[in-house]
């Protein structure tokens, strides 16, 4: 059985302040032995198929960057699990859209220099069914939504305004849906689309233990041990 640190989504290079050593806290503090990242860890803000942000960076300079945090955090966790997300696929998307095959792009462990990780659609773990939200429904509840439509317990990311361990039951057994909330500097320029949003992302992690979950949320208020200015 397993003890599974769940990251959500960073968003390299838009990452929260203070979200890497959290998650290296929560390893250490529950004793994990896996780590899985949710999905977009990379946000590719220069190559979307939406409005272009004047004042981001373009699509070279922006790989740079998302390139030496995503390294960050490879020598953080050298092994891990990384469910590949919206924001992660947008070169193989864009690369479809005018008909290029996916086998003249670079794999994922390839483009960013991961090759101790192992990245997958979704992935099953102590019965625990571990995907990126996209796709699959939304509402005030996401991952238990889904988890109601497979009847299994699912870790679940994408929404980042969306936090937490939903739980359903029925005479033979218990599942739940866990909400694992992201990572992200809401502040960042790829998120300026949301300035306007009055809900604030849910800076959190997941950890599941033998199949049991457990939602961390990060203290970033000022004074707490995450806030911003506790950090260069």
């Amino acid at each position: 059985m397993s003890r599974i640190l769940c990251i959500g989504d960073v968003h390299s290079p838009c990452t929260r302040k203070g979200y890497a050593k959290f998650c290296k806290d929560l390893y250490k503090k529950w004793r994990c032995n896996k780590v899985v990242f949710i999905g977009d860890i990379v946000d590719w803000s220069a190559i979307s198929f939406h409005a272009n942000n004047p004042e981001a960076p373009g699509p070279i300079d922006e790989y740079e960057t998302a390139l030496a945090e995503v390294q960050t955090w490879y020598k953080l966790f050298k092994k891990a699990t990384v469910v590949i997300g919206n924001h992660d696929a947008r070169p193989k998307r864009v690369a479809e859209s005018v008909n290029i095959p996916a086998k003249f792009l670079r794999d994922y462990a390839g483009l960013w220099e991961t090759p101790k990780w192992n990245w997958v659609q979704s992935t099953i773990i102590d019965g625990v069914f571990y995907c990126h939200g996209h796709g699959k429904g939304g509402g005030k509840t996401p991952a238990w939504g889904l988890s109601q439509k497979m009847g299994i317990s699912v870790v679940m990311g994408h929404y980042h305004t969306r936090g937490g361990i939903n739980w359903s039951a029925n005479p033979l057994r218990r599942w739940f849906g866990m909400d694992v909330g992201c990572g992200i500097d809401d502040k960042a320029y790829a998120f300026v689309y949301a300035k306007e949003q009055v809900t604030r992302s849910i800076l959190s992690a997941g950890v599941i233990i033998d199949g049991t979950p457990y939602h961390e949320v990060m203290p970033v208020g000022k004074g707490e041990k995450y806030w911003d200015g506790n950090f260069k």
